[in-house]
């Protein structure tokens, strides 16, 4: 397939050169560059982007070029040639093969001012680059640096810095106080000086954290964050509360976790944070908020109710928390607890135990198999520079493993048990290869905030809820520790013990941006207030007093079951009895201001809301009724005004759905004249992902209608179906169309798809082990066969990437309309303007919104 250039005017049989000299040869399978592109000395632009380049002989003739791009190419030897271009602004080396770079080829580099080196196998820098004083931008990551080189504190005209996915443990303060960097980013490493949690805040925050070390020495702090999880009655909170207590805690039915519980823990001189998880689906939802890299994960098997040879068995017990822990925390240490030793019979829990290993051995290879299988489709396409972007991806999940730990079984009734496994905890943890980054290096002010705030938790005039305003936490603190903090050096720290789970301050949720939750195992309770496996009989338990508070009656009980059952929707009348009933429950003391506070008032949301939209747990449905009789004159692109009440909002949590059939009554059935694509996911859809896009997806296009598996959006009246089978083998979401009647219609249709596809690649950037491609289905009848779509670079686009208008299917040999495959007119869907439509849904009411 000849590829298409970039640069509109070079197309054409014979590629002549631009008055502009520049040169577009990506994508042409190039082995050596042209000979008549080297005979031109003026040529300021060269592009020879995805090619099969080893070397580069003859660029040295080119000594006017200014820009040149040998990205993903297969070099191996950096290109001594390009030490002769003293013109050069611009290089672009990434995604080769390079190992080293040689001293000297910087010397005469003078303009350099842009360098991209990252996806290379480099684990050092020459010196001589120091002497690019005009370079502002260089990328070096996803490289093999161990220390940080020394050159860059050299390059004083340096804005840009980009370290992410090496192997550094520490990075210079010189770097941030002497030079005046303007973006940096460094995830994915092992450092302990500044610890990743720092590093995560930004330059603001890692500025902060070196002027606190001018004057002192970093102290050394050694803390895990341990994360039990497993299916429901496992025995995860019999051993986190063993193990805090000191003795055999034997947990009954009744005392079993409803969403998460947090303790911290003593080993010797590290410091625990256990995150108890519950094992009900339902919980699942919130859970991923607080899965974090770094942590020990303790996935907890109930060995009596495991069943050898059994595959569903082992996947609800096993297979399912493994799976997911692939794609939320690619390179996390799992430690597999057997529970329940003392009601197996003699030999099966030795047996049980080689089973799980086994299988868990077995899931784990066949991942890795089929990502190889991935790549090596990709590598063998004759097409396969149009897949690049996708490979590398697929190689970089490739290197990543869930570590699992043998499984260790235990009988949580016997404290010698619980010993064993306190041992063995502090055994894995202390492996360096492990757990590189356990030990970080802190300011003493740190140390010293983080004491104060315990301290005011534990103080007894703080609420039992510690809910703080961060004004309030700041006098506090001032007045423990006998300092003068500044308010930013507060922040900064409480971003540090926030991304450790200390505490919890979400400063990106404008309602709670100045709320501090002091225990986080609140924020917890917050959550199952409204998600929580027995929803639906906690309705039923509310007592006549409560829903008399709120002027309601327990007939409406009975509506707000009937709706959370049919159409998974909580009013907010329903929310509030719910909370009430829950504080009541919790039996705090002076809960009228905390209640308010969770529910908020008619001017703006209240906390629990605010959370559980953020994270895409649920959505509001403003049942308007009717257009405002009394709005000023309408404009163009304004919004409409409508009355309202704020009696009539309702919540829709997507987690709750049952598949009542109104979207496939609404959809009318598949046809096959239909335009659709599918997103596959491998290894499978996440949990808990496709609620999160209904909700994102649905929030954005006010006209849709929802089911358990698939929801139906509308825009300027066209309709779009997205479903989600998630089977093994065969996760995928289908976005499907009609055909558009007319020709002009295919942009504003492509347009539609491809926002929802932007919000399914921002979704994915929440789980790291997750690899996803896009395909279309063949349009004949009964032919299995797909065409897969190209890597979708930010820097460019898919109307790019494709020549042909028509295109030959290899299986059943028809030829297919591209136009049917791949969107064709050239747009830009983060800019598509849509105009207000009419809101009608399956909530039985109406109104016309404006997508401003």
């Amino acid at each position: 397939m000849e590829p298409r250039l970039k640069d509109e005017s070079m197309e054409g049989k014979n590629k002549e050169m631009l008055p502009s000299k520049q040169i577009d040869l990506s994508l042409r399978r190039l082995k050596v560059i042209p000979s008549e592109v080297l005979v031109d000395p003026n040529i300021q632009i060269l592009n020879l982007d995805r090619n099969k380049l080893k070397t580069v002989f003859g660029i040295n003739h080119l000594q006017e070029l200014k820009i040149l791009i040998l990205s993903k190419n297969e070099l191996i030897d950096f290109p001594t040639e390009i030490q002769s271009l003293t013109h050069l602004e611009k290089l672009e080396l990434n995604q080769n093969k390079i190992q080293t770079i040689p001293a000297g080829i910087f010397l005469l580099l003078k303009h350099l001012k842009h360098l991209k080196l990252n996806n290379n196998r480099l684990s050092r820098l020459p010196m001589d680059l120091g002497g690019c004083s005009k370079l502002q931008y260089l990328n070096i990551s996803h490289n093999l640096f161990t220390d940080f080189p020394e050159c860059v504190l050299e390059i004083k005209s340096l804005k840009e810095l980009y370290l992410e996915n090496n192997k550094l443990q520490k990075l210079p303060a010189r770097l941030f106080l002497g030079l005046s960097l303007k973006k940096f980013k460094v995830s994915c490493n092992h450092l302990r000086e500044p610890p990743d949690e720092v590093c995560v805040g930004g330059l603001k925050q890692i500025r902060s954290y070196f002027l606190q070390l001018q004057e002192t020495q970093a102290k050394e702090e050694k803390r895990v964050k341990a994360i039990f999880i497993g299916a429901s009655l496992a025995g995860k909170t019999t051993i986190s509360r063993s193990l805090t207590q000191g003795h055999a805690v034997p947990v009954s039915l009744q005392e079993r976790t409803v969403g998460i519980e947090i303790r911290e823990f003593q080993i010797q001189d590290l410091t625990f944070l256990f995150w108890d998880f519950a094992g009900h689906l339902e919980y699942y939802v919130t859970h991923h908020v607080f899965i974090t890299p770094y942590a020990l994960v303790i996935l907890v098997v109930n060995l009596h109710r495991y069943q050898i040879d059994n595959e569903q068995i082992f996947m609800d017990l096993v297979g399912f928390w493994i799976k997911n822990l692939v794609m939320r925390v690619p390179n996390s240490v799992v430690l597999t607890v057997g529970t329940h030793t003392d009601l197996c019979q003699p030999g099966e829990v030795e047996e049980k135990c080689q089973d799980i290993k086994e299988r868990i051995y077995r899931m784990l290879s066949e991942h890795k198999a089929n990502l190889t299988h991935f790549i090596n489709n990709l590598e063998e396409r004759q097409d396969s520079e149009f897949y690049l972007e996708q490979a590398d991806k697929l190689r970089e999940l490739s290197n990543c493993s869930v570590h699992v730990v043998n499984v260790f079984p235990i009988d949580g009734t016997h404290y010698n048990d619980i010993e064993k496994l306190q041992n063995h905890i502090l055994y894995t943890v202390c492996k360096e290869e492990l757990f590189p980054n356990i030990i970080k290096m802190l300011p003493p002010i740190y140390k010293e905030v983080e004491n104060a705030i315990l301290e005011v938790t534990q103080n007894e005039e703080t609420p039992q809820h510690g809910i703080m305003d961060l004004d309030h936490l700041l006098s506090e603190v001032m007045l423990k520790t006998k300092r003068d903090l500044n308010k930013n050096l507060l922040k900064d720290i409480l971003r540090y013990l926030h991304r450790i789970g200390l505490i919890v301050w979400y400063e990106d949720i404008k309602p709670l941006l100045n709320t501090v939750f002091l225990k986080p195992s609140f924020l917890i309770t917050v959550f199952k207030m409204l998600v929580r496996h027995d929803l639906y009989n906690q309705l039923r338990s509310i007592s006549t007093e409560i829903l008399i508070s709120e002027r309601a009656f327990k007939r409406d009980v009975l509506k707000w079951q009937e709706m959370l059952q049919s159409k998974a929707m909580i009013r907010l009348q329903a929310i509030r009895v719910l909370v009430k009933h829950q504080l009541e429950t919790l039996g705090l003391q002076n809960t009228e201001d905390l209640f308010h506070d969770l529910i908020g008032h008619d001017t703006h949301s209240g906390k629990l809301l605010s959370l559980l939209m953020h994270f895409q747990i649920c959505m509001s449905v403003r049942n308007v009724k009717q257009l405002n009789p009394r709005a000023p004159e309408f404009f163009p692109g304004s919004p409409w005004s409508v009355k309202d009440t704020r009696k009539e909002l309702c919540y829709l949590f997507p987690t709750y759905l049952n598949n009542f059939m109104e979207v496939t009554e609404r959809w009318g059935g598949d046809h096959h004249e239909d335009l659709h694509i599918r997103v596959y996911f491998s290894p499978q859809v996440p949990e808990g992902f496709f609620q999160r896009l209904m909700v994102k997806s649905c929030s954005f296009y006010s006209t849709h209608w929802v089911e358990k598996d698939n929801f139906l959006l509308a825009n300027n009246g066209k309709p779009l179906l997205v479903k989600q089978f998630n089977q093994r083998a065969d996760s995928y979401l289908e976005i499907r169309s009609r055909k558009p009647k007319e020709p002009g219609d295919f942009q504003s249709l492509w347009d539609f798809k491809l926002v929802i596809l932007g919000i399914v690649e921002k979704l994915c950037k929440e789980w790291p082990g997750l690899f996803y491609y896009i395909r279309t289905p063949c349009r004949t009848i009964g032919c299995p066969d797909e065409f897969e779509w190209p890597d979708m670079e930010r820097t460019g686009s898919i109307y790019d990437m494709i020549k042909e208008d028509f295109k030959t299917c290899e299986t059943c040999c028809n030829t297919v309309n591209m136009e049917f495959v791949l969107p064709k007119a050239k747009g830009h869907t983060e800019e598509t303007f849509l105009p207000p439509t009419i809101h009608v849904t399956n909530y039985g009411v109406a109104s016309i919104v404006s997508h401003q």
